[in-house]
């Protein structure tokens, strides 16, 4: 509460000044701040996570000798500015106070990751309500804090137990975030070689959304909401081995809201992966790059791979960027308003480059084929056994399942 007061108070001192000082004078000051962000990311650059220990050394250090740069380049036109705006009258204040004010809040959110590392204000930094909506709007187009993880969701199982995945501070607190929260769950599998743990989400009407490699081989299933409270049996009632997705009927979630999803989601489209990589639930951030059948990888590797494709041949995907992390598998991936965009089920680590992106990908399952599974589901479905082959579908059969 007093870090918001404090970011509010800033931006409104701000804004106040702008429209004293007229866009002309502003300028400079915007300058300042537009370094200060491109300085504040300098530790990511140089391979420093920004919420590591170190990274405030170098943040706030490069900020304020790049936002100084920057900020005497704007000073320099500065007098031609003021020459192109004499006769707008309060116009020019109005700029003003839009420029300063803005520049305020975008610096106050580049700088609040390293800034967190203080003990001091630390907990109240990653409290902050206004700090998390900047995070939610000021998505950065590259890596970010909290969204990547080294491990590839895919290739590993739940018993290895990887490193805690890294959280970016404050996401779980916006409200889109906090209402997709509430149709999260955690699945925990007996299988005939031990216990294994996934994500899911809630459609609807008892049906949980999450992926054939977390349920194949499974003797038992039970889910908990939120990954909290009572563990709840589940039957498998669909099992779709070549788009690795898989319903489960839950009858003790009774009325428990279901995640609309979005119809036809946009490339570039912004939003949040929510699951529980290492048992724990996280949140990270995600854009959408595009849903395609030409994605080029090799053979994938998993451990329980009994019924389950490990190939893409022609088959329809949607790549995000950032990286899942394990555990993560069948977790949603949600737009701003709440809406699923598409079901996680791979995460890509940073050798494999997509279109530019050299730190990773997350694989998804799109919509329509989820939309498709649960109109067509009825009861219960038998999952491959332990030791059943993985499929190797043809580009044929793999064509004919995303158009059943």
């Amino acid at each position: 509460m007093l870090i918001d007061l404090i970011v509010g108070a800033v931006i409104v001192a701000a804004a106040i000044y702008g429209w004293g000082a007229g866009l002309g004078r502003a300028l400079p000051v915007a300058g300042f701040a537009a370094g200060a962000v491109l300085g504040s990311r300098l530790p990511v650059l140089v391979g420093t996570k920004l919420e590591s220990s170190s990274a405030l050394l170098i943040a706030l250090p490069a900020a304020l000798v790049v936002g100084g740069i920057v900020g005497a380049l704007a000073e320099r036109l500065a007098p031609s500015a003021e020459r192109l705006v004499r006769r707008l009258g309060p116009v020019d204040g109005l700029a003003g106070a839009l420029l300063v004010g803005a520049s305020a809040a975008v610096a106050a959110w580049a700088l609040a990751p390293a800034v967190s590392q203080g003990r001091v204000i630390r907990d109240g930094v990653r409290r902050s309500e206004v700090l998390a909506r900047f995070d939610a709007v000021l998505t950065p187009a590259g890596p970010s804090p909290g969204s990547q993880s080294r491990a590839s969701d895919l290739p590993q199982s739940a018993e290895r137990r990887p490193r805690a995945p890294v959280r970016a501070p404050g996401l779980r607190s916006i409200p889109a975030v906090k209402r997709a929260d509430r149709s999260l769950v955690k699945i925990v599998i007996t299988r005939c070689n031990g216990a294994y743990q996934g994500s899911g989400w809630i459609a609807g009407h008892g049906v949980v959304v999450t992926n054939a490699h977390v349920v194949t081989t499974a003797k038992k299933v039970v889910v908990t909401r939120e990954g909290k409270g009572a563990s709840l049996p589940a039957t498998v009632i669909w099992f779709d081995g070549i788009h690795d997705l898989a319903l489960l009927r839950v009858p003790r979630l009774g009325a428990a809201p279901g995640l609309p999803l979005v119809d036809d989601p946009r490339p570039q489209t912004r939003g949040f992966s929510l699951g529980f990589p290492s048992g724990s639930e996280a949140v990270r951030r995600a854009r959408l790059q595009r849903t395609t059948t030409q994605l080029k990888l090799p053979t994938e590797k998993l451990e329980n791979n009994a019924g389950v494709s490990l190939t893409m041949k022609e088959r329809l995907v949607a790549v995000f960027r950032g990286v899942n992390g394990p555990g993560g598998s069948g977790g949603p991936i949600i737009d701003r308003r709440g809406r699923v965009l598409a079901t996680v089920f791979a995460g890509i680590p940073r050798k494999f480059v997509f279109e530019g992106i050299t730190n990773g990908v997350t694989l998804a399952v799109p919509n329509r084929i989820v939309r498709s599974a649960i109109r067509r589901a009825r009861g219960r479905v038998r999952v491959p056994a332990c030791g059943a082959p993985p499929l190797q579908p043809t580009a044929k059969e793999s064509i004919a399942a995303r158009n059943a």
